[in-house]
């Protein structure tokens, strides 16, 4: 009997053993920004939510001060150590080919068909994360660079109506400077985002792809007409003093009513809520002038590096990722309008921003176009200098200045073709 009972035993020992060898446990680890506010509660949320969905898994988060940059700097060193995190936050366009061309990043086509990608991202997005017919990462979210935020009181006082020409425009700066009021915050923080308006009136999404392809020269009559645009209705009327301010204190000034209109991506939507203001009756938003049938987008995206630990539990992420389910879970905290389009305006219950937001999305991206940051699209060293000579000429919008900065950055085109550095974007 004793011996019956240590086989018996010895058989249920041996069937655990085996079941639990049959269950796979993965687990991945994401590497990331988002450390403040929402954005935390977005990231912490969504990483849960990936764990509901996906139990036999184990998804963890290591969160990186600072910016892409750093996470850039840290991803050499792991994979110096041959230690890359299973999944990263990434930038789209020129920052993600990077990795692509060095071979660093696997490619996750199998998960792009399961979430079917190229049907639930817009064609922008999909230009910016798909490289020779692969994906590499999956976009998260969406912001928007070209909208135009106001200060309702000011605009209800005097009694203005959002703009919806550049002439339209300059009548609402007129009236706003008549009474002693700055027209447009700014600061030279994202100063490239309020060059693209003026961008997109005069090239159009057509040319804004060329340049950011490298194909037009900054010497172009028609690029020294976006300038020009740029410095004589939005450079005329920055407050006084706009360089010496940071992008919250620039915020700031429109929220005490000493300006009435700003424009710096909204996630300053956050911002002004936290200061207190309602959307809707304190503040509200407009499409900048050009741009009536454009968005262009600020992204982050998730990308998977190749020799990872567990490239199954990277690509379970990913899955969560691109799903209706995980992008409710991350955009309704983050406050962005979800990259997959499939996914409804109801996660922002009712938010009036947001949800409009939303609806414009949904319109755009079937009778216009939703672009990229062009800043995406650049090499890093020509984007980095297009933000420098933007500013200078910001600072002194004059004919010799124009001159000087439309040189400096058609030499460096220059340099760049001929060091094969452009990626050619896909048409639109």
């Amino acid at each position: 009997m004793y011996r019956n009972k240590r086989l018996v035993l010895g058989l249920i020992v041996a069937l655990v053993l085996l079941m639990s060898a049959s269950v796979s446990i993965h687990a991945a680890e994401l590497w990331h920004y988002w450390l403040s506010g929402g954005e935390k509660e977005a990231i912490e949320a969504f990483v849960a939510k990936a764990g509901e969905m996906y139990p036999e898994c184990e998804f963890s988060l290591r969160g990186i001060p600072g910016s892409s940059a750093e996470i850039r700097r840290q991803l050499g060193a792991a994979f110096m150590a041959n230690d890359p995190p299973e999944v990263y936050q990434s930038s789209i366009g020129y920052d993600l080919k990077s990795y692509v061309d060095a071979g660093r990043l696997e490619p996750i086509d199998d998960v792009w068909a399961a979430i079917n990608g190229d049907e639930v991202f817009s064609e922008g997005l999909k230009n910016a994360v798909k490289f020779d017919g692969h994906a590499y990462a999956i976009p998260l979210n969406t912001h928007v660079a070209s909208q135009i935020f106001y200060n309702k009181a000011i605009f209800d006082k005097y009694n203005l109506t959002p703009p919806t020409t550049w002439d339209e425009y300059k009548e609402v700066c007129k009236v706003l400077e008549d009474n002693g009021i700055a027209p447009f915050a700014a600061s030279p923080t994202g100063i490239t985002y309020r060059f693209f308006a003026p961008l997109i009136t005069v090239l159009g999404p057509e040319g804004y792809l060329a340049l950011g392809n490298g194909e037009l020269a900054f010497t172009d009559p028609k690029v020294r007409e976006v300038f020009k645009l740029y410095g004589d209705v939005i450079v005329s009327s920055y407050m006084f003093g706009w360089s010496g301010y940071g992008w919250a204190e620039a915020a700031d000034e429109v929220i005490n009513g000493h300006a009435a209109m700003y424009l710096n991506g909204d996630w300053v939507i956050a911002y002004f809520e936290q200061a207190g203001w309602v959307a809707g009756e304190d503040f509200a938003c407009f499409p900048a002038p050009g741009t009536e049938n454009v968005i262009i987008t600020m992204v982050d995206a998730l990308a998977a590096p190749k020799d990872s630990r567990d490239m199954e539990g990277a690509k379970k992420l990913l899955l969560a990722a691109g799903s209706i389910e995980g992008q409710e879970t991350f955009n309704k905290y983050k406050g962005s309008v979800a990259a997959n389009l499939s996914v409804g305006a109801e996660i922002f219950d009712n938010h009036p921003i947001l949800t409009e937001t939303y609806n414009r999305f949904q319109k755009v991206n079937e009778e216009g176009v939703i672009l990229p940051n062009l800043s995406f699209m650049l090499p890093p060293s020509l984007s980095n200098e297009l933000s420098k000579q933007v500013e200078m000429y910001a600072l002194n919008p004059t004919d010799k200045v124009l001159d000087s900065v439309l040189n400096t950055l058609e030499g460096m085109r220059q340099e760049l073709i001929e060091e094969d550095a452009f990626v050619k974007w896909s048409d639109l």
